[in-house]
């Protein structure tokens, strides 16, 4: 397990450099994000202890749950009735870690949830997105984004939820529990349950009749900006039917009694095209 987290990590991080690169042209426009990959996750320690040792988490603390990052831009010129077609491809990861424990007195039902998600979205002429990288910190402003998603809420490219449930009492042997001296040394039952996963994504935008005139910024040109939002959460609940939330601990393999929790989404390696096309005039959405 540990070779297969820490595989996880390298991966997403291997590609690093200076920025992202782009390039402008009136027949197209194309931008790639090389940079280190971005990371956000619940709170948890830099370390933890797993069963074969201390293992790192694929990223540290963040306090960007649910933020925009800016990942690549693309800048083009087009004439009136141009239409963008537009293909960001993304290397996304995602990593789930969920423990529950028995009781030291009775049998009690813990849940354990875990959840993941990373959206994109394509933003036409953004006179305010951050650099290649960086977090969103106020709302883009931009004069259209790309269809199928008109309202900027992204488009999803990496989500999981994971749940690990179960009703566990404690590991009673002749060795722990002594009926003569009614001592109990028994040591509490655990699940702990990992996921951890890469992959590439693409999906298909459209910017329809941009029009020839973009930002003054660009020479009147277009830009188009690509965008991942990154999200995790946790829920944990303990009781004998699994009711009541309660605060998720954020290590596992610990001494507590307490279900654990820990989520992280991450993004790195990134391509795009821009493809300027000239549709039928009665073609809409």
């Amino acid at each position: 397990m540990k070779n297969i987290c820490v595989l996880f990590v390298l991966c997403m991080l291997v590609a690093t450099a200076a920025s992202a690169q782009t390039s402008t042209s009136p027949q197209g426009g194309a931008a790639i994000y090389n940079k280190a990959a971005v990371c956000t996750g619940t709170a948890f320690p830099s370390t933890f202890v797993s069963p074969t040792g201390t293992l790192p988490p694929p990223c540290l603390t963040s306090s960007g749950n649910g933020q925009w990052f800016t990942v690549m831009t693309a800048n083009l010129k087009a004439s009136q009735t141009t239409t963008f077609f537009i293909s960001p491809s993304l290397v996304t990861g995602l990593y789930t870690n969920t423990q529950v424990k028995g009781s030291t007195t009775n049998a009690t039902s813990q849940t354990a949830s875990a959840s993941g998600v990373v959206s994109v979205r394509v933003l036409l002429d953004c006179t305010n997105c951050v650099a290649a990288g960086q977090p969103q910190i106020t709302g883009a402003v931009y004069s259209a984004a790309g269809q199928p998603d008109p309202d900027g809420a992204g488009v999803v490219f990496d989500a999981r939820i994971q749940q690990l449930t179960a009703t566990l009492g404690q590991a009673i042997t002749t060795t722990c529990l002594n009926l003569t001296l009614l001592t109990n040394t028994c040591t509490p039952e655990v699940i702990d349950l990992i996921l951890s996963t890469a992959s590439a994504h693409t999906f298909n935008f459209i910017l329809l009749n941009v029009g020839a005139t973009g930002t003054a910024s660009q020479g009147n040109g277009h830009s188009v900006t690509v965008q991942a939002k990154l999200d995790v959460g946790q829920v944990c609940t303990s009781g004998l039917n699994g009711s009541g939330p309660v605060t998720c601990d954020n290590t596992v393999n610990t001494a507590g009694t307490q279900s654990s929790s820990i989520a992280a989404a991450l993004f790195g390696l990134g391509s795009l095209t821009v493809v300027p096309v000239h549709l039928s005039p009665d073609f809409s959405f």
